[in-house]
């Protein structure tokens, strides 16, 4: 349990650095550079469909080299690369760069992060592991969006975003230090025939390949938390209340990821998992484009008590 708690530490000061940033992209991108809604949706889907994509290669190769832990801390190095990549970027293509690198992080590190949490633990203990790691991630970003609150309140409205980006290198720092006690766990597999990644998709067991649509299905639905940030802004949030309540949404998931994962051990993870897709369908069945946004992240609060996302 150590183990986890060290790996949840590592995604705790992570995320404090992205979330630092992560709300005011938006903003950023809007108001510095004059980039439309339209251009956002692009950085943020080619941005997510990247780390989409490169999860499978990640696992793939964290199966064939059993090196967990250096993929691991190459996906966090990432994201130090990418709050440097905003410093330096002049343009909003120069912001799609550093998103880019960013998503590569996550895309590359999360399955060898997976397989460390996973080995360090016992099988009746995943949910409560997984749960524990949830909690301290959420926990991160919950505190690096109130730093962010608090420094954009000193700022007095002259938002200095690149001194801000400079500043969120120093979590990311910290978060690849927290690799230093972090133990390989788990014996090495014997493969006795070459792994092939596309051989390895066709062969998979039919209950995952139904899970795998389910969940294609879900994020084919689900929309960037971007979007929310900058309707925010234009209803007529300022961007330092727009980081506040970005901050009660991850809060929330933060305070239940341990009682609710701990729970998958006992009631099993396909109940809570259909409950957490049912609720998430009701709420943007509920939420209209005419609903004032407070609302709307009333009502994603709600859904956001299902962390299981």
């Amino acid at each position: 349990m150590n183990n986890v708690i060290l790996i949840g530490m590592v995604s705790f000061f992570a995320d404090l650095s992205t979330e630092m940033v992560y709300p005011l992209i938006p903003l950023y991108l809007t108001t510095v550079f004059g980039a439309t809604p339209a251009i956002v949706g692009v950085i943020e889907g080619i941005a997510e469909s990247l780390a989409s994509l490169l999860k499978v290669f990640s696992g793939y190769i964290t199966d064939r080299y059993r090196k967990k832990k250096p993929i691991a801390f190459l996906g966090y190095a990432a994201g130090l690369v990418y709050k440097l990549a905003l410093v330096v970027a002049g343009s909003w293509q120069g912001v799609l760069a550093a998103r880019v690198i960013d998503r590569f992080g996550k895309g590359v590190r999360t399955a060898p992060r997976d397989v460390l949490v996973s080995e360090s633990c016992g099988p009746d203990k995943l949910g409560h592991s997984f749960g524990i790691h949830k909690a301290l991630d959420m926990a991160g970003s919950a505190a690096g969006i109130l730093i962010a609150f608090f420094i954009m309140m000193a700022w007095k409205g002259e938002y200095a975003y690149k001194q801000l980006f400079l500043l969120s290198c120093l979590p990311a720092i910290a978060s690849l230090f927290m690799f230093i006690f972090i133990r390989e766990t788990g014996e090495p597999c014997d493969v006795s025939e070459p792994l092939h990644i596309f051989q390895g998709l066709k062969n998979l067991d039919r209950h995952l390949k139904l899970y795998l649509a389910v969940v294609f299905l879900f994020t084919l639905g689900n929309s960037s938390n971007a979007f929310l940030l900058l309707k925010a802004g234009n209803v007529g949030f300022t961007p330092a209340s727009v980081v506040l309540l970005y901050f009660l949404y991850h809060i929330v998931s933060s305070l239940f990821a341990t009682p609710f994962g701990k729970r998958s051990d006992r009631v099993g993870r396909k109940r809570l998992l259909v409950a957490g897709y049912v609720t998430f369908a009701l709420v943007y069945a509920g939420a209209s484009p005419g609903r004032r946004i407070r609302q709307s992240l009333l009502q994603l609060l709600r859904y956001m008590a299902y962390p299981l996302r």
